[in-house]
């Protein structure tokens, strides 16, 4: 039997970049400046021209941000923030975190974004932010959302933290609505060597309140203007992501031409994700969807026989988890998500994934169509 293939090789993914990696951070070492200082200054420079936007300001999560620019936007208790029901629990537990009530909202069947129909329906005054998730990399209908928000005088935020890289037909995302946000995660399409986040905005005042929030409301030497929180990215961090910036403009189109060879591959075979006109998605994860549940637990089961992962994104619609149906202020109905639950399963899949390794997946799944089509 042949070996069981990683899902995602995060070791491949740090090989050519292993001795900048290691110089990078015996750099810091050296310095012994590891809060603060000139690495934080400059990752924060890089990714906010990468972008293209004024200003990025880091910090130790994609949690952290939402949450950090919920406060510093004086969204809390009483508001109510729209999120998509179909994402992973952070959205949510953000907004919960920092005192207001998410609401979940529909998304869209093919690209599994926030539904901007769906958006319009849910919103009455009580609603002060709209988080729009570009899962899995592909943007959200960031335009059109956008232009919502701003007719009814509320914040649109995009959740970036799977989709830094991607561009919708006019920005990167990123770079829609008052703000946005990512995160360096591992297993993210520019990830680091452990978990933090950055927060994009092209306003200044707003900037300075979340620099301020993230290191406990300071604004001098033991003066504290408001209640903040400890939510620094450390300079070890900063420095690793510096040199995974460098190689970051080749994974990008080394994930794309990877979609494109599953999507040619497996088009007819299983659903395969579409990329709406216009836009570039940054491929966090190949995520095709079959017929239902019965059908998927049926593949999982065979393409594990042959050694190979895979991984639902996501099982359960939001609402219905514990966490957060006692605590969402109005139930609304979500069919498209509650069906995607029931469908989606993401296929082994990273920028460096080697092209024998995807043929094998490619093999696994046409043979598992062929048995579908011929009733085995």
């Amino acid at each position: 039997m042949e070996p069981r293939l990683p899902f995602l090789d995060l070791q491949a993914m740090l090989v050519p970049q292993k001795e900048e990696l290691r110089q990078a951070l015996l750099e810091v070492l050296d310095s012994g400046r590891f809060i603060g200082g000139a690495k934080v200054a400059q990752l924060e420079e890089t990714l906010a021209a990468f972008v293209g936007v004024k200003h990025a300001v880091a910090c130790t999560s994609g949690t952290v941000a939402e949450q950090l620019l919920l406060m510093a936007l004086g969204i809390g208790r009483g508001d109510e923030v729209l999120v998509p029901d179909f994402t992973f629990a952070a959205t949510a537990e953000a907004v919960l975190l920092a005192g207001a009530s998410p609401v979940f909202v529909d998304v869209e069947p093919e690209t599994f974004t926030m539904d901007p129909q769906a958006v319009r329906a849910a919103l009455t005054d009580r609603v002060k932010a709209v988080v729009a998730v570009s899962l899995f990399g592909h943007p959200a209908r960031l335009a059109e959302l956008e232009a919502v928000c701003e007719e009814r005088g509320i914040a649109l935020l995009e959740d970036a933290c799977q989709s830094l890289g991607a561009r919708s037909p006019t920005r990167m995302s990123g770079a829609f609505g008052r703000a946005a946000f990512t995160s360096f995660y591992p297993a993210k399409p520019l990830g680091g060597l452990g978990d933090g986040g950055m927060i994009f905005c092209e306003d200044g005042e707003l900037a300075d309140a979340l620099r301020r929030l993230r290191q406990h409301g300071e604004v001098g030497h033991h003066l504290h203007q408001e209640l903040g929180t400890n939510a620094r990215l450390d300079a070890l961090q900063c420095a690793a992501l510096l040199v995974r910036s460098r190689a970051f403009p080749d994974e990008l189109q080394m994930r794309q031409r990877i979609a494109e060879r599953y999507c040619e591959a497996l088009d007819g075979a299983v659903e395969v994700p579409r990329t709406r006109e216009g836009c570039r998605s940054s491929w966090a994860q190949f995520t095709i969807q079959l017929a239902g549940a019965e059908q998927r637990a049926g593949f999982i089961q065979e393409l594990d026989a042959g050694g190979i992962p895979t991984v639902v994104h996501y099982p359960h619609p939001l609402h219905i988890q514990a966490a957060f149906k006692d605590r969402c202020p109005r139930t609304l109905t979500t069919p498209v998500t509650e069906s995607l639950c029931q469908r989606v399963v993401s296929l082994p899949f990273s920028a460096r994934m080697k092209s024998s390794d995807q043929e094998r997946v490619i093999r696994a799944v046409s043979t598992w169509a062929t048995g579908r089509d011929r009733g085995v």
